[in-house]
């Protein structure tokens, strides 16, 4: 294991040097504190890759230490210990990007498989290049059998094909797409792309609404070592990546107006300099974005710049809701199905007549990304070479109704499968959490955030 610096906060004392001894990792330097303000008070010289939180502090909670170092530390991970665990905090560590949730009284071995696991996951992301790759190479052969149009027969999607053709050939328009949340997006962007001179370079992908505003500026137009505390090499923003091909700017509506200033100067000038640096830096970069946010009410509104909006929107595309084009369900439906067939196996797969009916008259408030997911479920919990009604997540009572995209949600599905393991396994706790490729601790939260008896 490499070595790295660990951060402990934990106010009681005596727990707060057990887990301090129970971290026997070779090459590790644990830094404990009582408070966030010791911690304040103390100088680290390596940049932590790890912080162990109790959630309950005497001067702060663990939460918002967790957050205030991500500000700091980009790539740190995150351990939280509790001993009053509630479904309200386990939410927030997971949007915080916690890694792991471990609740009072535990024991060494549990704490030290969690930090083995966030060590696994930071090689992962070191080595996330070779997935980037095969995906590369996965998109490439999906290409060459399905073709990179816009997948429909509504007169719609003809249209927006024929658009994206047209703009593909004007390789520095920037793009404007709209859409419902789950409408294809950014595989228009994607397609777009594909399509123009620029398909051999980057096509960098940014969701803005993932963005730190402390870390807007770093992120886009990157920094020189030693620009600031963790600057330990230089750092290519998105900008230089993307560089000769297309960066995709999604949910552009949630950009704050001081970031959409920065924004604008550098499509305008088409330069950067990185944060540390006096060096200009020319990029060739295509901006290609999208919304699902009426972005000329937010204008009325004073939440988005006239000037921005204008020097984005040189070229508009919308794609209509599936719902108002029911006609491109049975093929977006088929296409689906032979992806998922051949991803997990399972063959020839047809779709019985009433699944489909059912697929055709439901309301998708998900739009094309639910209807993906409702098939690759369909396909793994069906036992045969045809999809059924009862395989899909939805029945023909509410097929209509667009209030239930709740039954579509992760609770509904880790639920369901949650019981299905524990009737397959008589109910055994050991067997299911092993079936389900969990710890029975991991299992037993799960139980209980369920209300599983």
């Amino acid at each position: 294991m490499m070595k790295y610096t660990i951060l402990l906060f934990e106010d009681e004392q005596e727990l707060r040097q057990e887990i301090k001894d129970s971290i026997v990792f070779d090459n590790v330097d644990v830094y404990a504190f009582e408070s966030w303000n010791e911690y304040k008070e103390v100088k680290i010289d390596s940049v932590p890759r790890l912080a162990i939180l109790d959630i309950n502090l005497i001067d702060k909670d663990g939460l918002s230490i967790y957050s205030e170092l991500k500000e700091r530390y980009a790539e740190i991970e995150g351990i939280i210990i509790t001993g009053q665990a509630s479904i309200k905090n386990a939410v927030a560590s997971l949007k915080l990007g916690v890694r792991d949730y471990i609740e009072k009284p535990f024991r060494a071995k549990e704490l030290r498989a969690a930090i083995e696991k966030c060590e696994s996951y930071k090689q992962f992301r070191v080595k996330n290049y070779v997935v980037d790759r095969q995906l590369e190479e996965s998109r490439k052969k999906f290409e060459a059998h399905w073709g990179i149009e816009f997948i429909g027969i509504s007169q719609p999607i003809k249209e927006i094909n024929t658009l994206m053709k047209r703009v593909a050939q004007a390789d520095m328009t920037s793009v404007m797409i709209t859409g419902e949340s789950g409408s294809g997006k950014e595989l228009i962007a994607r397609g777009i792309h594909s399509m123009s001179d620029r398909s051999g370079a980057p096509f960098y992908p940014v969701n803005c609404t993932a963005i730190p505003d402390t870390l807007f500026e770093s992120e886009f137009f990157g920094y020189q070592k030693g620009a600031f505390t963790g600057a330990l090499s230089n750092h290519e923003g998105w900008f230089e990546r993307a560089n000769g091909g297309t960066l995709f700017l999604d949910e552009i509506g949630d950009m704050n107006l001081a970031l959409q200033s920065k924004l604008l100067r550098v499509l305008d000038e088409r330069k950067v300099n990185r944060i540390g640096s006096h060096d200009i830096i020319p990029v060739n970069t295509r901006i290609v974005c999208a919304t699902n946010k009426d972005l000329k009410r937010m204008i009325e509104e004073g939440q988005f710049r006239l000037d921005l909006y204008h020097r984005l929107n040189s070229f508009h595309i919308h794609i209509p809701p599936l719902r108002e084009r029911s006609e491109d369900i049975p093929v977006l439906v088929n296409h689906f199905v032979r992806l998922f067939a051949e991803t997990h196996n399972k063959g020839i797969v047809s779709m019985h007549s009433k699944a489909m009916n059912l697929l055709v008259n439901h309301h998708y408030p998900g739009n094309i990304r639910e209807l993906k997911n409702v098939i690759e479920r369909a396909i793994l919990m069906c036992d045969s070479n045809v999809i059924k009604a009862q395989h899909l997540n939805f029945t023909e009572e509410h097929s209509n109704n667009g209030a239930e995209e709740e039954d579509y949600s992760l609770e509904i599905i880790e639920k369901e499968t949650i019981l299905k393991a524990m009737k397959a396994c008589s109910h055994n706790k050991t067997h299911t959490a092993e079936k389900l490729n969990i710890t029975r601790q991991a299992l037993n939260r799960k139980l209980k955030k369920h209300g599983i008896e």
